[in-house]
């Protein structure tokens, strides 16, 4: 978009809603951080630094005015999309969403969102602003002597060997109850969600370098079936399993 039109565009959105207070500068030389800011039509105003190379560009102008469709794979732009306009519709915040994006070298990672409303003078919801920062797992893996923190390290490391969440918490003398507690207090996902992200994580390191079949690393991984895996694979991901590894396998 040109320079005119993405002036005309935050002019507007400016306007409406009084003192911005200059939060787009706010994060402008953060690196770590991901900030963006949608108008209600869901289009991107502002996107700092961070936000649009890791996306592979190298200036603002080519993210201001395109929505997600347009940046992202399909499942992850609708994933977005809902929650952008249940933002919009409730005008709160979201709580802090743990989520699985790919790195330009189709290596997954972790990343934290934030998402909250901004509204205009008369109180109004007129757009979206939020942040992305990388979630750091690994503090998880690091050696400890608490339940969370070996229950964490053992499903970080070998997913595939963990069968029944249930049966890991009686593995440590604790309910499931009280372990599903402390381990959402401990990581912020539940262990269910945890164990799933791991799944998907070691799927994306046997679909880039072995020689496995996809049904075969569909029940290593502990999934009933092929069609689980890439029901969740691409939930999570935006990819298929068979279009991942066609796009990043090293093996020839």
């Amino acid at each position: 978009m040109d320079s005119s039109l993405i002036t005309k565009l935050r002019t507007k959105f400016l306007r409406d809603i009084g003192n911005h207070g200059g939060f787009p500068q706010l994060f402008e030389n953060i690196d770590n951080i991901s900030f963006f800011l949608k108008n209600s039509r869901f289009e991107i105003l502002y996107a700092n630094p961070t936000f649009y190379r890791r996306l592979g560009l190298s200036c603002e102008s080519e993210v201001v005015g395109k929505e997600d469709f347009e940046l992202f794979p399909k499942p992850l732009a609708k994933k977005f999309r809902h929650d952008d306009e249940t933002v919009l519709k409730t005008g709160k915040p979201l709580p802090a969403m743990v989520e699985l994006f790919l790195s330009q070298q189709g290596l997954p990672d972790w990343f934290t969102t934030n998402k909250v409303p901004v509204l205009n003078r008369k109180g109004k919801t007129v757009g979206v602003m939020g942040t992305v920062q990388s979630y750091d797992h690994n503090q998880y893996a690091l050696p400890g002597d608490t339940v969370i923190s070996r229950a964490a390290n053992l499903i970080l490391k070998t997913p595939e060997q963990v069968g029944s969440l249930q049966e890991l918490a009686r593995g440590f003398n604790i309910s499931y109850r009280h372990f599903d507690r402390l381990f959402k207090e401990a990581t912020g996902m539940t262990p269910i969600q945890f164990l799933g992200r791991s799944r998907i994580t070691r799927a994306c390191a046997l679909l880039r370098d072995s020689r496995s079949s996809i049904a075969d690393i569909s029940f290593e991984l502990g999934y009933c079936d092929q069609s689980a895996l890439t029901s969740q694979f691409s939930k999570h991901m935006g990819f298929t399993p068979q279009q991942y590894r066609k796009r990043y396998h090293k093996i020839g």
